[in-house]
């Protein structure tokens, strides 16, 4: 019976620590990118399947969906206008992903919107000053969604700090005994979207 009760008891903290593990390598992200920790960054996304799902929704967001076509219809025709606006839209997307969807770029990037966001509004030195488990529980309370596809596959969907009408969505999967990050989508929290694992077939590992 003691044996029994045992194993039980590590089964379930395996159990969950297999549920917990990808959501803290998430924050684990999220703490070396404010840190400014780049080889942990380097280490924990897959840099081009990250960058083109990123790509992709960053102009999505910026010039709005491709519309959608009825089977045997012509897609509609772009305007001058809306060509130049979409090609515009996209160098400037193409811009900010090669040069901060990086392990540098990233902390860059972030320091730059919290200059902008929060010290010229005097809440920088406030959050600098948060212990980790405060921001621990304002990093879990913009989660809006977390859900395993598969064993080996886990998606997160969390609302921006300063802007809840965005979300950014993630996909996990698992390299050998770790977690990696191999796609990130941005998009506006109005706007349905498929789940990561449905819209791209899963790479082996």
């Amino acid at each position: 019976m003691r044996k029994a009760l045992i194993a039980g008891a590590a089964a379930l903290v395996l159990a969950v620590g297999y549920i917990a593990y990808p959501i803290l390598t998430v924050w684990s992200i999220r703490e070396a990118v404010r840190t400014g920790n780049t080889a942990y960054i380097d280490a924990k996304l897959e840099w081009p399947t990250a960058r083109a799902t990123l790509r992709q929704s960053l102009t999505e967001y910026a010039l709005g969906p491709t519309p959608v076509v009825a089977p045997g219809d012509a897609p509609p025709k772009p305007g001058l206008w809306q060509r130049i606006k979409a090609g515009l839209g996209r160098r400037a997307v193409d811009n900010l992903v090669d040069s901060y969807v990086t392990p540098e770029g990233l902390p860059r990037l972030f320091g730059a919107r919290e200059f902008y966001r929060e010290t010229l509004s005097g809440e920088a030195a406030r959050l600098a000053a948060q212990p980790w488990h405060e921001r621990a529980a304002g990093f879990w309370s913009r989660v809006k969604r977390a859900e395993f596809h598969s064993p080996a596959a886990f998606e997160i969907e969390m609302a921006d700090r300063n802007d809840p009408t965005r979300h950014y969505v993630g996909l996990l999967r698992l390299r050998g005994l770790e977690w990696k990050l191999t796609e990130l989508r941005v998009r506006a929290s109005r706007a349905p979207v498929l789940p990561l694992a449905s819209a791209a077939p899963s790479r082996p590992s």
